[in-house]
């Protein structure tokens, strides 16, 4: 035991031991504790360490080289400088007093003791009837809610899809409506201005033909009188007589003025003016004239 010891002991110089002071030596000079007779009061006694501790270590011999280094841990007077790292914290974690450990929360303790495969779990409540049927009736109702969301889903789907099929029939029948309306208005108006220009031509014949009788009449009045004028002018006038519509051989009487005297003039029921001098017969043809303008009345 001993040998161990003193492998582990520093090294010792073997030198003389220094001398004791005055005070040490006077115990022995009054009958004290000496080094033969050891006193039983001294603190050191029976310590085989106390003497290695006060005795003075020589310095370890240091190699004369010019690249040696001489390496002496730094004694730290005080925690170390900077930021709090790890050394500073483990450092004054020595000087503070620690505080106690909280306790594990119930909770806590009581997941870990139920995770332990040690601790039996404990066993699992029975059902009964009335509770299973309640479960039983709650996941009915639950099953026939999400059915009727999923169905009410589909439904608005549908009916959007169906909005949009019908917008979309709506406006190809209204093109195809529109087209066929507007050949038909097309057709219409072509046709109502046919049958405008029909009865606008007709109606205009109709007020046109008293018109056009009548500058008819005048126009065979003057000429009718222009040639009895002629005939009454030689000189061995030969007897007119002249035959007509009373109203026409008024107006001739009155255009000949002076010469009606030696005109015989006589009424008939005809549309013409006939003048007869002798052989010479003279003929207004209104007749004709009438019956050409109420043709081209009728076509119309």
């Amino acid at each position: 035991m001993d040998a161990v010891i003193a492998r582990y002991l520093p090294e010792i110089a073997s030198g003389p031991v220094p001398p004791q002071p005055a005070a040490a030596q006077a115990p022995a000079a009054r009958g004290g504790p000496s080094p033969d007779r050891p006193s039983f009061d001294n603190p050191s006694f029976d310590n085989p360490w106390a003497g290695l501790a006060r005795a003075p270590r020589a310095p370890l011999p240091v190699p004369e080289t010019p690249d040696a280094i001489r390496i002496e841990p730094a004694r730290a007077d005080g925690p170390p400088e900077g930021p709090l790292d790890a050394a500073r914290a483990e450092w004054l974690e020595g000087l503070l007093p620690r505080a106690a450990t909280p306790p594990v929360p119930a909770p806590l303790a009581e997941a870990a003791i139920a995770a332990s495969p040690l601790v039996k779990p404990p066993a699992a409540k029975r059902e009964t009837p009335e509770e299973r049927a309640a479960l039983l009736a709650a996941a009915e109702e639950r099953g026939r809610q999400q059915g009727l969301a999923e169905a009410r889903e589909e439904a608005a789907v549908a009916r959007l899809h169906a909005a949009q099929a019908a917008e979309a029939r709506l406006a190809e029948a209204r093109r195809h409506w529109s087209a066929a309306e507007a050949d038909a208005l097309a057709d219409g108006f072509a046709a109502a201005l046919r049958a405008l220009d029909a009865t606008l031509s007709d109606r205009i014949a109709r007020l046109l033909v008293p018109v056009l009788t009548d500058a008819l009449r005048r126009q065979a009045v003057a000429e009718l009188s222009g040639a009895l004028a002629r005939l009454l002018a030689e000189p061995q006038a030969a007897h007119v007589r002249v035959s007509g519509p009373e109203d026409l051989l008024a107006a001739l009487a009155e255009r000949l003025g002076p010469l009606a005297a030696s005109v015989s003039f006589t009424a008939a029921e005809t549309a013409e003016v006939q003048v007869s001098a002798d052989q010479t017969v003279i003929d207004t043809q209104l007749g004709a004239w009438t019956r050409l303008i109420a043709a081209a009345v009728a076509e119309t």
